[in-house]
């Protein structure tokens, strides 16, 4: 690990005992905690308190608040052999949750989004079926080249479980797409020339696709990403970001998987 995830994970971990401290919803200490352990820390770095939060807030039938949460849960509960009944619970609850035609939404009621569904089946494949990839490429086919972080989810789903899509040429158009997205200082926007510029969590997801497909034909588009990852973090190890937990346990998560990729001189 290099300095700059170094940093992040050391406040990380004091985020999640003083989020658990506070009283802050399970939802986002559990969701930290996870993308942590997902980071390469340890299990026995998180509280026991934190693992005790996760054990007793599942519901009788397996799940917890939305598809999304139930998913963090379940990533981070796999992480303690102990509580694989739970997992299973978990990961089987988010299966009959799936609409008819195979996508995911926020909730049992919710529409299904691609986000929620691209984001269950990159880190839960064994969730996947022809029926939710096949929707996932018709849902971004018809929304093809609107919002960096759906392609971004779509190609990563896609990889995860080397799908072929109906469409050949998807792949190679929803990867263009993407990198044509790039902000000039390497970071990634809803859109390029968003209002709301470039930040850690868009930039992060945005690398997670290119990442996908691209390890190797890519590597300027993933450095320039991971270069406006490491120069716009604080000393501390955080990203100015809203939710500062969110932002960094994503940034924490994008910059490992792209420090698995590329040598030390590279990231100079």
């Amino acid at each position: 690990m290099s300095i700059y995830t170094n940093r992040s994970i050391v406040s990380l971990l004091n985020m999640t005992q003083e989020m658990l401290r506070k009283g802050i919803e399970n939802s986002r200490i559990i969701k930290t905690a996870c993308l942590t352990l997902l980071s390469g820390v340890s299990p026995s770095c998180i509280s026991s308190e934190i693992v005790r939060c996760s054990v007793e807030s599942q519901r009788e039938d397996g799940g917890y608040i939305g598809n999304s949460d139930t998913m963090f849960n379940a990533l981070f509960l796999s992480h303690y052999p102990e509580h694989y009944s739970k997992v299973e619970k978990a990961l089987s609850w988010i299966q009959g949750n799936s609409t008819k035609n195979g996508g995911w939404g926020r909730t049992q009621r919710d529409m299904p989004r691609i986000p929620v569904t691209g984001l269950l089946l990159y880190f839960c494949p064994s969730l996947a079926m022809p029926k939710h990839l096949q929707w996932l490429e018709k849902t971004w086919t018809s929304e093809q080249n609107s919002l960096t972080y759906k392609a971004a989810y779509a190609l990563a789903a896609f990889e995860k479980k080397r799908y072929e899509p109906q469409d050949k040429s998807i792949i190679a158009n929803t990867v263009d797409w993407l990198i044509s997205q790039q902000e000039i200082n390497g970071g990634f926007a809803p859109w390029k020339g968003h209002p709301v510029g470039a930040n850690i969590l868009y930039t992060s997801v945005a690398t997670l696709g290119l990442l996908a497909y691209g390890k190797n034909m890519l590597e300027n588009q993933i450095l320039r990403a991971y270069r406006y990852m490491r120069d716009t973090q604080l000393s501390s190890g955080i990203w100015a970001y809203h939710e500062i937990e969110d932002g960094t346990s994503w940034g924490l998560y994008a910059m490992t998987r792209i420090e698995e990729f590329f040598n030390s001189e590279d990231l100079k």
